[in-house]
């Protein structure tokens, strides 16, 4: 079965959606437990808060299993106690009213670290499972390489059922050589040329020399056609003698 180039792409892209969700997607590279967060926190005599592993400006994002829930309407806060925390005394709070989740539920904690007096604190944003950019990043492409995929299948299918049919490396129709450059047009033939008229027949005629008339004298004579020449008479010729002259016109 010969696939698309579409369909490739779409085959690419959904493999390098899925391949990355499951190597950098929440649980995973990005992310620690709880209870690996709450070991590398300490706090001095001066009660200043501060984490080995982390500076202001981090971000830390725990993915665990919540155990229980508490929303605190005093300071409208949310407290979580998840299972991977060893002291059932050490909680996670959060700003506002965060309902939404029931015991013993997957959830992901978004952690920003604030410098506070002396020392550090979280700020606190309770999310689901598809909580950070780089998740929405590999499901899009994900989502949009299995679309290729079956739409580039589909239009190949198609494409074989009709007997006509061609397509090009894209799995789109492609044009018949008719319908993508016009028909060479003849160039129009050429009238041939006139044939060459005949030079014109010279006109004879005989001429008797007047009396009184020597030769070497120019006489003017009309030919029969009407044209009017100048003749000089030829040595030799005497009044009452002829001779003869071509004239062409």
């Amino acid at each position: 079965m010969r696939f698309s180039l579409l369909s490739k792409i779409g085959a690419v892209l959904a493999v390098i959606g899925v391949i990355g969700f499951a190597l950098f997607g929440t649980g995973t590279a990005f992310s620690i437990k709880g209870q690996d967060f709450v070991s590398q926190a300490s706090t001095d005599a001066n009660g200043d808060q501060t984490f080995a592993d982390f500076k202001s400006g981090d971000e830390v994002i725990i993915v665990d299993t919540m155990d229980h829930m508490e929303y605190d309407a005093d300071e409208d806060k949310t407290r979580f106690w998840l299972d991977s925390v060893k002291d059932g005394r050490i909680y996670f709070e959060c700003d506002s009213n965060i309902e939404k989740y029931r015991d013993n539920q997957a959830i992901t904690l978004k952690l920003e670290i604030v410098s506070e007096g002396q020392g550090e604190k979280y700020i606190c944003e309770a999310s689901g499972r598809l909580s950070t950019t780089i998740e929405y990043v590999f499901v899009g492409l994900t989502v949009a390489g299995i679309g290729l995929l079956v739409f580039g299948f589909v239009r190949s299918t198609k494409q074989r059922l009709s007997p006509v049919a061609t397509q090009d490396d894209w799995g789109i129709p492609a044009l018949p050589p008719s319908a993508m450059a016009p028909a060479p047009v003849a160039p129009p033939a050429m009238a041939p040329a006139p044939p060459a008229m005949a030079p014109p027949a010279p006109t004879s005629m005989t001429i008797t020399v007047p009396p009184g008339v020597v030769s070497g004298q120019v006489l003017t004579v009309t030919m029969p056609n009407g044209q009017v020449v100048n003749v000089q008479v030829p040595p030799g010729c005497a009044p009452g003698s002829q001779f003869t002259i071509s004239v062409t016109q």
